[in-house]
């Protein structure tokens, strides 16, 4: 079943920009979705299928992007979560409602594979179970996407996963769409002290609007000159030595959560590790423990009562032609969280 073209990016080779290319549509099978993208976010974890972080890529070409907003115009057999003019957050965490693989989608260049979710398209075929149904807010359109991972993930670390409460400290190593996520959520559930440490004098603004101190590498500050220890510390760089520094300034029976993920084959290593036998928790997140169906309606509360704040965590909003500069910024330190909208 085919009704028209849609264009995408599209990865078919690692180390190698995305490709924007057209693709025939085809309608949902049972258990899946069609969806007209609004918005998109990029995200650390498509920079790391790119680079190559985890390993070789063995699904190539295929889509990518797993956090969006859109509306549904086609529902395959079987599905009952959504109906056809829903407006629905796109995520990488299972939801209710059947889990399957995307279709493959012909282009003149060979057939595109696609995943449970995919969002750098026009138009994305996805499982049920990745997609929940919202109340439009226009207001709120660039920042939906980061519902889908950056807000929802943040969200969650520090609700189900992490033990701080209202008068803990915390500190957070980088200040990308993640980090500067998670400082939203303490300053709002207030957090006695929040300081983020980052390698770029320019993230210093943002920080601050947030209500966070802010350390930097490039205005001469040194990681180690942060002498505080803390209640949660949360690494979302993945750079072992960062790691490292981070396990340092951890109080007795604190905790580090690890959310930036290393690449496949480094070490880390911890100064002091008897430390952890003071009752340290080192941990990795796992997405937040965030639960789509259980927790979007409250997020979404709260995001409306702050959309002033909310502001500073989109940085650039670009079309899907320029997504690998979207990429380059993001690398580049230059960005906090990047955003495609597709113009609907």
């Amino acid at each position: 079943m085919t009704n028209g073209d849609f264009r995408g990016a599209v990865l078919f080779e690692q180390n190698t920009p995305l490709r924007i290319i057209s693709m025939a549509k085809v309608g949902p099978s049972g258990g899946q979705v069609g969806v007209r993208m609004i918005c998109a976010a990029l995200c650390g974890a498509q920079w790391n299928e790119i680079t190559g972080v985890k390993g070789p890529d063995k699904f190539l070409p295929h889509l990518m992007g797993h956090e969006g907003v859109g509306e549904i115009v086609s529902v395959g057999p079987g599905v009952t979560k959504v109906r056809c003019g829903d407006i629905v957050i796109l995520h990488w965490r299972k939801g209710s409602g059947r889990d399957c693989l995307g279709p493959k989608f012909n282009s003149p260049l060979g057939e595109i594979g696609s995943g449970p979710v995919t969002t750098f398209s026009e138009y994305t075929v996805v499982a049920e179970n990745r997609v929940t149904a919202i109340e439009y807010d226009p207001d709120l359109k660039h920042i939906y996407p980061l519902v889908g991972c950056a807000l929802s993930t943040a969200w969650g670390l520090l609700v189900k996963e992490a033990m701080s409460k209202k008068e803990h400290t915390v500190l957070i190593c980088g200040a990308g769409g993640l980090g500067m996520s998670i400082v939203f959520w303490a300053k709002l559930f207030q957090q006695k002290h929040i300081v983020v440490f980052d390698r770029l004098e320019s993230k210093r603004v943002q920080v601050e609007k947030l209500g966070g101190d802010f350390h930097s590498i490039e205005k001469g500050d040194s990681i180690e000159g942060i002498k505080e220890n803390f209640d949660t510390v949360i690494d979302t760089t993945g750079n072992v030595d960062y790691i490292s520094f981070c396990f340092d300034r951890v109080k007795r029976r604190g905790e580090l959560i690890l959310v930036g993920q290393p690449k496949v084959g480094s070490i880390l290593q911890l100064k002091d590790p008897l430390r952890i036998f003071s009752g340290i928790k080192i941990f990795a997140s796992d997405g937040g423990l965030f639960s789509p169906d259980e927790d979007i309606k409250g997020i979404l509360n709260a995001l409306g009562r702050n959309k002033d704040l909310l502001k500073v965590l989109v940085s650039h909003i670009i079309k899907i032609e320029d997504v690998n500069e979207g990429f380059r910024l993001m690398h580049a330190g230059k960005a906090t969280r990047v955003v495609i909208d597709f113009g609907n």
